[in-house]
């Protein structure tokens, strides 16, 4: 039977201790209340240092010794060369530029194993500094980054499988830190799949590869509703939302349209002290993104028939829906479709957009229980917002007309959206996100009663009604022609969700 080999104290000099790891200072009641102990009852426990002197556990034992200007301190040496060898190259290939995020994660991992071995690491789940030994946030630090980046970089080799490691490592995908980590959150079965997806050279960026392999997979599991937590994301969803253009990438491609030169257009007021100039509201993406996410089912077709700028639109293609868009400005179609073209690879079957009249939808005449959603922002009634010289564009038109155009939308729609099933909870909405207008002296038309109105009469019901706040600039600039004439600023939109049972 073997025997382990026994423990030996050597008798060191002190002043042939080394450091070979810089730690951060000692705190300094711990090392006198160290040394005390050792001036009265002497050393108990011997530091641990490698066959060339450097310390591997006991630093602050090392500084008891120090403070109390011993010459020796008691050591049991152990041999770990095979240890700082492979440190040592591993520290090397980390300052290697040319290094991807799944290779620096799989290098920071194995690093924590080889200092944890040498006693210089704390135990994973640990980082409160123990007898010298090297917290998480301290090994963030000896790299220059930031507690939190150093655990998403761990992260990456931690939670992604090793076979997907492997398919990827030799891609661009692999340089993109924060795909690789948002790879690594997901399940198993869908990191394959995704990682099955962009080899295929079909995919040109990470996140549409992401959104797709997410709803093959989980439309098997039922598990799957967005990619993105809801509630952290808009918070509980409640009757009055707050939507901001956050800094996501969908709104950065949304404003690939709705910022271009040729397509933004300016309200203009005249005050007594000038004339201001203020560029026409743009929904949001959060907005879209919600609308599209929360009420649309996964995969389905959805329609907007006042296209505009395109932006429900491109998040029903970022979230995996496909898209049929109406417009009667053939810049907003022009520029809509080589968006989608240049940052949507694969996605020609899945999107229809027609410089046409979306009130009659004549391309969509022969169709019936077509549709599961419109999400759509018609213009505002009393010509609020001239849009186009085009007959067709319902901006310009008297209140008679506008509404005439708009019941015969409805009925337009009716034919084509899906019908919905309470008992089975499928849900094909029709929704519009509306506001109000004016009429002199006949006062406020508020679009939200008359369309339940007109939307009532060809059959429809109304579902869910929300309000989302505006972040209107007209506030600063009406308020006292509003005080005036006694009535406030309108800083809300009225989102109405139509259902056919």
């Amino acid at each position: 039977m073997e025997t382990s080999s026994p423990v030996i104290v050597e008798k060191i000099p002190l002043d042939q201790i080394k450091v070979r790891i810089r730690l951060r200072t000692p705190k300094e009641s711990k090392v006198t209340e160290i040394a005390e102990s050792i001036k009265t009852i002497g050393l108990l426990n011997p530091i641990t240092i490698d066959q060339d002197n450097y310390i591997v556990a006991g630093y602050h034992r090392y500084c008891a010794h120090q403070l109390l200007e011993a010459e020796y301190i008691d050591a049991i040496r152990k041999d770990f060369s095979k240890v700082y060898s492979e440190l040592g190259e591993i520290d090397e290939n980390l300052k290697r530029s040319e290094l991807n995020h799944i290779e620096i994660s799989e290098h920071l991992g194995r690093r924590e194993e080889l200092l944890e071995q040498l006693g210089l690491r704390m135990k994973s789940g640990f980082n409160k500094e123990k007898d010298g030994k090297l917290t998480t946030t301290q090994l963030a630090t000896e790299l220059g980054i930031s507690n939190r980046l150093f655990r998403m970089k761990m992260q990456i080799a931690k939670n992604m499988i090793e076979e997907v490691r492997d398919e990827l490592r030799d891609t661009k995908f692999a340089d993109v830190m924060m795909d690789m980590v948002k790879l690594s959150q997901q399940t198993p079965e869908i990191q394959r799949k995704i990682s099955a997806l962009l080899i295929t050279g079909k995919y040109s960026t990470f996140k549409r590869a992401m959104v797709e392999g997410s709803i093959e997979v989980i439309k098997r599991t039922k598990d799957y509703k967005i990619d993105f937590d809801m509630k952290e994301r808009f918070g509980i969803p409640h009757s009055v939302i707050r939507f901001t253009k956050a800094n996501v990438e969908l709104q950065g491609l949304c404003n690939l349209v709705s910022k271009d030169p040729e397509l933004e257009w300016v309200k203009r007021d005249s005050l007594h002290f000038g004339e201001t100039t203020i560029p026409v509201y743009q929904m949001a993406a959060d907005h879209s993104e919600f609308l599209i996410t929360y009420y649309t089912p996964e995969g389905g077709l959805v329609l907007d028939n006042f296209m505009g700028r395109a932006t429900n639109g491109l998040a029903a293609l970022w979230h995996g829906r496909r898209f049929i868009g109406y417009d009667v400005e053939k810049k907003n179609v022009d520029r809509t479709k080589q968006v989608i073209q240049e940052h949507f690879d694969g996605y020609e079957d899945r999107y229809q957009i027609f410089h046409s009249d979306g009130v009659a939808l004549e391309e969509l005449k022969d169709k019936s229980e077509y549709l599961d959603a419109v999400v759509t922002d018609p213009p505002y009634i009393m010509n609020n917002e001239r849009y186009t010289s085009d007959e067709r564009d319902i901006s310009s038109m008297n209140y008679e007309n506008y509404m005439d155009r708009i019941k015969l939308n409805f009925e337009q729609l009716h034919r084509l959206i899906k019908t919905s099933n309470f008992e089975k909870k499928e849900f094909y909405p029709v929704i519009f996100k509306v506001g109000t207008g004016r009429r002199g002296t006949k006062g406020i038309i508020d679009m939200s009663a008359e369309f339940q109105v007109v939307a009532k009469s060809v059959g429809f019901v109304v579902w869910d009604i929300f309000y989302n706040q505006l972040h209107s600039p007209w506030g600063a600039v009406n308020w006292e022609r509003n005080y005036i004439n006694k009535y406030v600023q309108k800083n809300h939109e009225t989102n109405l969700v139509f259902c056919k049972f």
